[in-house]
């Protein structure tokens, strides 16, 4: 909403553990570099600690981005794990069958695969989050993993992430065994008053230069850092609420009126009933602005007139829809585990790691813009798609992918592909209402606006589309290396149905074409049929428990009536589930699992992307 205010590529003050805002203080920059000499140097165990939001988890994060090729990473969330679960999450993440009953037999399926790697001249490295969290017996189990060695080297390395409730844990007594075997330890400190400074212009930078890092004036910076003692988590918080406060203000420069009732709003320093409310009050206000945003957008499209067409386009199907307007935002590589609600499309696709297609410089670098309204194009030399219409004149075949996009403006493939999202999701009243070009940004807002989610895979492949089979827009690159945006309608096959390439009407393309032009971004564009948090896991309770446990039931993996806690049998029916849908298994249920539940339970309508429909004239 404030971004192009003021100034900005996009907003900087998420709380997504982005690396790319990595800001290394004097301490981080310490850490990072014991991390990375410990992991170098084959110590067993290494812990990390820190109060939350000083920002362990961007830490991991980078460090992972540090490590080479030939490490094999295991990466737990949930420290919520009996001994034989931790050993059984192990081996999961590993990928590793779980073979055998006993401990015993899980650990022997461990060593032999980590003696493999040793002998490929590999590392294995496990890393545990809210390692506070785990149980005693667990910390012993994992104490013991640390026996599988060589006679010269450990064949497991071990990186534990915490709170300082962890340090207290392994000063213990009866943890005294654990704690000798730690060779590198160090607890992340919040920043000091100039490092806060740094770190707010550090991120201003990173989202639009060096000429915008001075919004917040000096005394802003002054209050940003006595309210939030430094923790960057909460430095993002008042940040990003402050800047939304100097949107409403029409304020170019953030002054400490700002950042105190950001204060306020953001509940820092309140009761935790405060927060609560005030997080009630924020989603109200965020539908509600996210559809305001899309109005006038549509104004400045075109008119008045156009402004009511789309009024109506969008309010339209609205009596029919969930009132979360707002997909399930994810935040890690896997982004089924981190959820944000309120999040709008837009930062859930920046929080993915995925790069927005620059459509308007892609339009400015189109050496021929297509017909309009019969007008031959302009004369050019990209060479003339080409094309095979099949002899009943259905769908024809692209055989050129990349030299028949290059003949299409950008914005205008992206309205296209924005109709056909529309209309694979039966949202007719909104197609006439859209522009004959959009931006990205735009497209999103528009998805929003009708209550349709996206869902970034920064990396994916035809047979993980196949997998989920919903509608998905993807970008593809044209033979001048410009980004365009099509919607892959349907796959049928070895080939998929595109549209956007010559327009509104779909084309078929072959999945060797497409490949050599697409790079892998997906968004898929799916809905949020029920009124779930983004992702149930473990220990959850409530209606939205019942209802997953309701569903799993109806489908074969769950015994029993729904008691509406998440309990370890409802999540041993959610891996089971997960792995029969070729899911990750990770027993949690966030955005990818819930569209697999609401496909395979039949009751909610959905546009399937395999479902093969007889073309006329089609002998079958």
């Amino acid at each position: 909403m404030y971004t192009a205010f003021f100034g900005l590529r996009e907003k900087p003050f998420a709380l997504s553990p982005d690396p790319r805002y990595l800001f290394l203080s004097a301490a981080h920059r310490e850490a990072l570099a014991h991390l990375l000499y410990g992991i170098e140097q084959g110590e067993g165990f290494i812990a990390v600690t820190g109060e939350v939001g000083t920002g362990k988890t961007t830490l991991c994060r980078t460090l992972l981005r540090r490590l080479g090729s030939e490490v094999d990473v295991a990466f737990l969330f949930n420290p919520k794990l009996s001994a034989r679960q931790l050993l059984e999450a192990i081996l999961i993440e590993l990928g590793l069958d779980r073979q055998g009953t006993t401990a015993r037999e899980l650990i022997d399926v461990l060593n032999h695969f980590l003696l493999e790697r040793r002998q490929q001249g590999r590392r294995v490295l496990l890393i545990i989050d809210e390692a506070q969290g785990l149980a005693s017996d667990t910390l012993e189990q994992i104490r013991l993993l640390s026996n599988l060695e060589t006679e010269t080297e450990k064949l497991i390395q071990i990186l534990l992430l915490g709170q300082p409730e962890l340090d207290a844990m392994l000063e213990s007594d009866e943890l005294r065994q654990l704690r000798q075997r730690i060779a590198v330890r160090w607890r992340l400190t919040p920043l000091s008053r100039n490092e806060t400074a740094e770190y707010v212009r550090h991120r201003l930078r990173v989202s639009a230069g060096a000429d915008r890092d001075h919004v917040f004036s000096d005394a802003a910076m002054r209050e940003i850092f006595r309210r939030s003692r430094g923790v960057p988590r909460v430095v993002n918080l008042l940040c990003d609420r402050a800047l939304l406060a100097g949107f409403g203000d029409g304020a170019q420069r953030i002054e400490t009126t700002q950042v105190a009732r950001a204060a306020r709003e953001t509940g820092v320093g309140a009761s935790p009933e405060s927060r609560r409310a005030f997080s009630r009050r924020a989603a109200w206000i965020a539908a509600s602005a996210g559809i305001g945003v899309v109005l006038a957008a549509a104004g400045w499209w075109f008119g008045v007139d156009g402004l009511r067409r789309a009024g109506a386009a969008v309010r339209a199907p609205s009596a029919q829809l969930s009132p979360n307007p707002f997909s399930p935002n994810p935040l890690s590589p896997n982004p089924d585990r981190e959820p944000n609600p309120r999040t709008p499309a837009q930062l859930a696709v920046s929080a993915a790691g995925i790069s927005a297609p620059n459509l308007d410089a892609a339009a400015a670098s189109t050496p021929a813009r297509e017909a309009v309204d019969g007008a031959e194009p302009a004369p050019t030399a990209i060479p003339a798609p080409t094309a095979a219409a099949p002899a009943d004149g259905t769908v024809r075949t692209v055989v050129e992918l990349a030299d028949t996009l290059v003949r299409r403006v950008p914005g205008a493939t992206a309205a296209d592909a924005l109709r056909g999202a529309l209309e694979a999701w039966s949202l007719a009243a909104a197609v006439d209402a859209v522009p004959p070009e959009v931006s990205w940004t735009t497209l999103l807002a528009w998805l929003e606006a009708v209550e349709l989610g996206v869902f970034p895979l920064p990396e994916t492949d035809l047979s993980t589309l196949r997998e989920i089979a919903y509608p998905t827009l993807i970008t593809v690159f044209a033979a001048d290396a410009t980004p365009r945006v099509v919607l892959v309608r349907r796959i049928d096959g070895d080939d998929l149905e595109l549209i956007g390439v010559v327009g509104a009407e779909p084309v078929r393309v072959a999945a060797t074409t497409l490949e050599e032009s697409w790079g892998g971004e997906a968004y898929i564009v799916w809905r949020e049929f029920e009124e779930l948090p983004g992702v149930l896991r473990i220990e959850d309770r409530g209606d939205a428990v019942r209802w997953l446990q309701t569903g799993l039931s109806e489908l074969g993996f769950l015994p029993g009536e729904p008691s509406g806690v998440f309990d370890r049998s409802t999540e041993l029916a959610v891996r089971a589930f997960q792995n029969d849908h070729r899911l990750p298994a990770d027993g949690t249920v966030g955005p990818l699992t819930k569209m697999s539940l609401y496909r395979a339970l039949g009751r909610y309508e959905s546009p399937d992307l395999v479902t093969r429909i007889a073309v006329v004239g089609d002998a079958g």
